[in-house]
């Protein structure tokens, strides 16, 4: 196991009994057993710690829902896979759920960045919009809050529902016919029948 991963596991175990402030890179450390020496061969202090792992996870996530669509005219173009970024999101389930605490208040609005970021650069892909479309900056927003709320909410009801069906009914929900920018969210990975609960 990474040393990465072992700290994660380390922080996501002592956060349910401590907050934030009260956890020392020795306490860390002796969770995730490495020594602390291996610890700073990585992180200068405890906040790049937590900066690192806050941008390791967002770009695992998206590198791991990335995937190529075709617009409507057939030209390829990136798009976020919505199979494969929730299963990510069940995987990795005790670290997003510390991540989103408010305790930690720099990575939500990182996520909401990077999500509002990725929309914007794949509207410029689209043809240009109808002049009834919602303005994209708006249709972003929108969307990276939906998508991220909707996580959010999954995380905190214990992951109730399979990735695939949640994914299913985020696809029902969105509506490309006045947001293009909703075609982004790629229904990949979600093609095999599901049960809504997990058993």
């Amino acid at each position: 196991m990474r040393t990465n991963e072992r700290l994660r596991q380390a922080l996501s175990t002592l956060l349910q009994q401590q907050s934030l402030k009260q956890i020392s890179v020795q306490k860390l450390t002796q969770k995730a057993q490495i020594t602390r020496g291996t610890f700073y061969l990585h992180y200068k202090d405890k906040l790049d710690f937590l900066e690192q792992t806050e941008q390791q996870v967002i770009d695992e996530w998206f590198a791991t829902a990335k995937t190529t669509t075709l617009t409507p005219q057939g030209e390829p173009i990136t798009g976020f896979a919505l199979g494969p970024a929730l299963r990510y999101v069940d995987e990795h389930h005790q670290i997003l759920l510390v991540l989103l605490h408010p305790q930690f208040t720099q990575f939500q609005p990182r996520l909401l960045q990077r999500f509002e970021r990725e929309l914007l650069a794949f509207g410029r892909q689209l043809p240009a919009p109808a002049g009834d479309d919602p303005p994209v900056d708006i249709q972003a927003a929108y969307l990276a809050t939906a998508f991220t709320g909707l996580v959010h909410h999954w995380l905190n009801d214990n992951r109730r529902y399979r990735p695939e069906f949640l994914a299913r009914t985020f696809c029902q929900l969105l509506a490309p016919e006045t947001t293009p920018l909703a075609t982004w969210f790629a229904p990949v990975g979600i093609d095999s029948p599901v049960n809504a609960e997990k058993a």
